[in-house]
C-alpha cells in the first residue's frame, strides 16, 4: 500500500483541466472510514494507537468535514443528491470493548458520530474483550448507530446460501430482543461477498451493504457493496489518512467480473468498466492490483472503456485493485474493487 500510495503522488503537480460533470462528483460522494480496535497493540493488523486516532479526528476536524447520519448518507447516495461538504462516515466493526473505553470518548467529546456493525455471537459469549449488551444499550442511549454484522462473523461465500440466512435470521432476533430493533444496513464480515448474497440481503429487507475494500463511495455504487476504507496501525500515516478522507468517488458502470470470488480458470481476471462522466484527464488514471508492486496496463476502448490487464494470478485471501486520478481542488478520485481467492 505504501508503494502504491508514492506512485500515485507522482501525478500531483501536473496541471489539469476539469468539466463541470468533473466537479458534480465531488458534491455527491462519501466517504466510509472501518475500524475494529483501538488501544490494543498487540493486534496491530486490526488495531489503530490512541495517538493515531486522536491526530485522525484532529484531521477531520481541521479539514472541513462533516459528519452526516449513516442512513441519511446512504439515501442521498441512492438518489444521486448532494451530499454535505466532503462527507465522512465513521464505523466500526464486530464489538470490541475498546470502542466504548477508548474511541466513543474521543469521538463524543468532538461531536462525531458512530455507526457499530455488531456481530451478535461474540456479545452473547460474554468474552470480556467484547462489549455486552448493556453497554452498547449505553452506547445506543448516547446516540451511536448500531448495524447488522450478522451473528457468527464467518466467511459467507464458503458456506451455503442457507447457512448464510440463517446467520442473519439468528442475530436479527437478538438484536430484536436485546435493543427492540433490527438493524437494516449490513456489513459483509471480512469484507467477503457474492451476487448470490447481495440477492439474499435485498429479499430480507436490507437497505444497503458494506465490504471492506479502498474507495469513495459515489451515485454509481452498488449499494450493496458500498467501499469502506479499512484503518489500522500500518496504514494510519496521517499523510495516507488525510487522502484517503478527501477522496472523490470516480462515477462508473458496467464492472466486471461482478463477483469478487475468483476461481482458478478467471485468475487473474479480466477487469474493466466503463466512465459515466467524462474526465478529461483519464489519460492520468493508474490501476494497483494489491499482489503486482507496479501498475497495471490499461487499455482504453473508445472514449469511457477501461480494461485492465495483468498476468499474474491473485495470491489466496483477499486482494484488490486500486484505480485512482487526479480530481478537481487538489482531491483524488478513487475507485477499488476486491478479489478473493479461497483455497
Amino acid at each position: 500500500m505504501i508503494f502504491r500510495i508514492s506512485l500515485i503522488f507522482g501525478f500531483l503537480f501536473i496541471p489539469f483541466t476539469y468539466t463541470s460533470a468533473q466537479e458534480s462528483s465531488e458534491g455527491t460522494s462519501a466517504v466510509f472510514l472501518t475500524y475494529h480496535r483501538f488501544g490494543e497493540e498487540n493486534l496491530p493488523s486490526t488495531n489503530v494507537k490512541i495517538s493515531q486516532f486522536k491526530e485522525q479526528v484532529k484531521a477531520l476536524l481541521e479539514g472541513g468535514h462533516s459528519f452526516p447520519d449513516l442512513t441519511s448518507t446512504i439515501s442521498n447516495l441512492k438518489n444521486k443528491a448532494l451530499q454535505t461538504p466532503k462527507s465522512v462516515i465513521l464505523t466500526v466493526d464486530d464489538g470490541y470493548k475498546s470502542i466504548l473505553t477508548d474511541a466513543w470518548p474521543i469521538l463524543k467529546e468532538n461531536g462525531i458520530p458512530l455507526t457499530i456493525f455488531i456481530s451478535t455471537d461474540p456479545i452473547d459469549s460474554g468474552q470480556s474483550n467484547y462489549l455486552s449488551w448493556n453497554d452498547i444499550r449505553q452506547l445506543v442511549r448516547e446516540g451511536v448507530k448500531i448495524a447488522h454484522h450478522g451473528a457468527n462473523h464467518g466467511h459467507g461465500p464458503q458456506g451455503s446460501l442457507e447457512d448464510f440466512k440463517e446467520d442473519i435470521e439468528k442475530a436479527s432476533k437478538r438484536f430484536k430482543e436485546e435493543l427492540g430493533i433490527i438493524p437494516d444496513i449490513f456489513a459483509f464480515p471480512y469484507g467477503e461477498y457474492t451476487p448470490e448474497l447481495q440477492r439474499a440481503l435485498k429479499e430480507l429487507g436490507f437497505k444497503a451493504a458494506f465490504g471492506q475494500f479502498s474507495g469513495a463511495a459515489g451515485p454509481s455504487n452498488d449499494p450493496f457493496a458500498l467501499p469502506r476504507y479499512a484503518i489500522n496501525e500500518k496504514y494510519s500515516n496521517i499523510s495516507r489518512f488525510k487522502l484517503l478522507i478527501n477522496s472523490i468517488s470516480l462515477p462508473v458502470a458496467n464492472v466486471v467480473p461482478e463477483n469478487p470470488i475468483l476461481e482458478q480458470e478467471n485468475n487473474p481476471p479480466s477487469f474493466g468498466f466503463s466512465l459515466t462522466e467524462k474526465i478529461s484527464n483519464l489519460n492520468k488514471i493508474a490501476c494497483y492490483p494489491s499482489h503486482l508492486g507496479k501498475a497495471a496496463d490499461i487499455h482504453f476502448i473508445g472514449s469511457s472503456r477501461i480494461e485492465v490487464r495483468f498476468k499474474k494470478p491473485f495470491p489466496i485471501g483477499r486482494s484488490r485493485i486500486n484505480c485512482t486520478l487526479p480530481g478537481p481542488n487538489g482531491r483524488w478520485y478513487w475507485f477499488g474493487r476486491p478479489f478473493i481467492v479461497y483455497e
